[in-house]
């Protein structure tokens, strides 16, 4: 019994770590995701497709659709950089050719680590890395 509480002690905080690292990635590509599908919206129905984040709220979406929360644990890093839009909030929009309004990056976290969720500004292309973009301040 001894030898199983020494081995569990020592993994557990293993496990918290891969659990956390984990979430943190799957909210990433669901938030680039969120992104994708508005870019496609907005070249299939040919009407400019707005995605809002709430960063102080920890929730995003396409606005008139639902709203997406981001897991316990995960934050946005600062309040991306995004222009704001007339709420106030980041917006990232795309227009019926797909392209977006400006590019921009938004950065998730939890205690440990950090993903960065890329639009480019020129073609769109929405890709989540693990590094911030080259241009990065």
């Amino acid at each position: 019994m001894a030898l199983l509480g020494l081995v569990l002690s020592l993994v557990t905080p293993q496990f918290t770590g891969i659990m956390a690292s984990s979430r943190l990635n799957a909210d990433a590509r669901k938030m680039a995701s969120v992104l994708k599908i508005a870019r496609q919206e907005a070249i299939y129905t040919g009407q400019p497709r707005t995605v809002v984040f709430y960063p102080y709220n920890h929730k995003y979406k396409i606005i008139g659709q639902s709203t997406n929360l981001l897991s316990p644990g995960i934050s946005f890093i600062g309040t991306t950089n995004f222009p704001k839009g007339g709420t106030g909030l980041p917006t990232c929009g795309f227009t019926p050719s797909g392209a977006p309004s400006s590019g921009g990056t938004i950065v998730l976290g939890n205690e440990e680590k950090r993903c960065y969720i890329i639009v480019n500004p020129a073609v769109g292309r929405i890709r989540v890395s693990a590094s911030p973009p080259a241009n990065w301040n």
